[in-house]
C-alpha cells in the first residue's frame, strides 16, 4: 500500500481562496455599511455602495489606509485619508488632491475587487474566480413556510478543521454539553451511517439518548434522528427529526481568519408549526452550545487539526465515535488533491 502524499500545509487555504466564504451578516451591511474582514490570511473592506456589494483589500492603494476606516458617499467608497473615490467595481472616480483630472492616475488606483453576493442572509467572498465549488442549496432557507433566523457570527481562537470536527462529533455531547444539549445525552453511539458523494458526505444516525436520563430532557435535548451533510470544503448542515415530526435545519461554517483562528456564521431554519421553544429561545440555547464548543476547541492542541496523517498527528481516534472526523479528514484532503491539479 503506498503512503499518502504529504501536502503544504498552506494548500487548504489556497483551494479555500476558491470558494465562496462568509465575511458579513446581510443585516450588518445596510445601503452606505461598510466592514473589514480577515479571510484566509488577508485583510478585505467589504461595503454596500449604490445597491452593489463591494469586496476588494482593505489597504487604499494611495497610502495603504484601511478602507473600512471611510465611508460611502454618493453610492461610492471614500477613503478616511486623502478622500480618494471608488465606485462599486472598484474604479478610482476622484482624486482630489489633482489640481487636473488624471485618468492614468486613476486608473492606476483602481482596486482589485473580488466576486461577492448575498445568500440566506449572509455575505459571501470568493478571492479566486476560478470555483471549486458553488454556495450549497438549502431549499429550507428559502421557504417562506419555514422559519429562518441567521445568528450573530462567533470568533474562535482555533483552526477552522479543528472548528470542523468539534461540529461533527457525536461523542462528546455528554461530556461538553451536560448541562445544556447533553443532559440525555448517551456517550455510547452506535454505527454511524456514512455515505460519501464527491461533494461531500452524509451522516444518518440517531441522537445518542439513554433511555432514563436523571433529568428530564426538553424538546431540543431528546433523541431525534440526526443528518449531517458536510459540503466540502466547510458547509455543513444538521437536520433534527423528532418523535413528534417537527424538525429543524442548522447551518453552519467556519469562515477561516487566519491558520488558528476562524468566525463561525451560522444559522437555523424551524418547520411550520414548530412544538417547542419560540425560535429567539432556540438561538439563545443554540449560543450556549455553541459557547460550550468554543472552549473545547480553543483548549485543544494544536490549534489547527495537521493535514498530514502521522502517528499521533491527529490523536488517537476509535470508532464508530471518530468516524466522522475521519471521513472528513480523508475526504478534506481527496478535496485538496483536486484543488491542486
Amino acid at each position: 500500500m503506498s503512503e499518502a502524499p504529504i501536502l503544504d500545509e498552506g494548500l487548504p487555504f489556497q483551494a479555500l481562496r476558491r470558494t465562496w466564504q462568509p465575511v458579513a451578516n446581510a443585516r450588518d451591511l445596510p445601503e452606505g455599511g461598510l466592514r473589514g474582514y480577515r479571510l484566509l490570511d488577508e485583510d478585505l473592506v467589504v461595503a454596500r455602495a449604490g445597491g452593489k456589494l463591494l469586496a476588494a483589500p482593505s489597504p487604499c492603494p494611495h497610502k495603504g489606509m484601511r478602507l473600512e476606516k471611510g465611508r460611502v458617499v454618493g453610492g461610492e467608497l471614500q477613503c478616511a485619508y486623502h478622500g480618494w473615490r471608488f465606485d462599486p467595481e472598484g474604479r478610482c472616480t476622484n482624486i482630489p488632491s489633482l489640481q487636473d483630472d488624471s485618468p492614468q492616475k486613476r486608473d492606476q488606483a483602481r482596486l482589485r475587487t473580488f466576486e461577492a453576493r448575498e445568500r440566506y442572509g449572509i455575505v459571501w467572498v470568493r478571492l479566486d474566480p476560478d470555483g471549486l465549488a458553488a454556495i450549497p442549496d438549502v431549499p429550507e432557507f428559502e421557504d417562506p413556510a419555514w422559519t429562518y433566523r441567521v445568528a450573530d457570527p462567533m470568533a474562535f481562537r482555533s483552526g477552522f478543521r479543528r472548528e470542523i470536527e468539534n461540529y461533527l462529533d457525536m461523542t462528546h455531547f455528554a461530556f461538553a454539553h451536560s448541562g445544556t444539549l447533553g443532559v440525555a445525552a448517551d456517550p455510547r453511539v452506535p454505527e454511524l451511517r456514512v455515505e460519501e458523494f464527491e461533494d461531500g458526505f452524509l451522516m444518518d444516525a440517531p441522537f445518542p439518548a439513554v433511555e432514563s436520563p436523571r433529568v428530564p430532557p426538553g424538546k431540543l435535548q431528546q433523541a431525534h434522528r440526526r443528518r449531517q451533510r458536510c459540503f466540502l470544503p466547510n458547509f455543513t448542515t444538521i437536520r433534527q427529526t423528532f418523535a413528534d415530526g417537527d424538525e429543524r435545519v442548522l447551518l453552519h461554517v467556519p469562515s477561516p481568519n487566519a491558520r488558528e483562528h476562524c468566525t463561525v456564521f451560522w444559522s437555523l431554519a424551524i418547520s411550520p408549526g414548530f412544538r417547542g421553544p419560540a425560535p429567539e429561545e432556540q438561538l439563545g440555547f443554540a449560543v450556549s452550545v455553541l459557547e460550550e464548543d468554543r472552549e473545547m476547541c480553543e483548549s485543544q492542541v494544536p490549534k489547527e487539526v495537521p493535514i498530514n496523517p502521522s502517528r499521533g498527528g491527529w490523536g488517537v481516534l476509535v470508532t464508530p465515535g471518530d468516524t466522522l472526523a475521519n471521513t472528513f479528514q480523508r475526504t478534506f484532503r481527496s478535496f485538496l488533491l483536486r484543488a491542486a491539479r
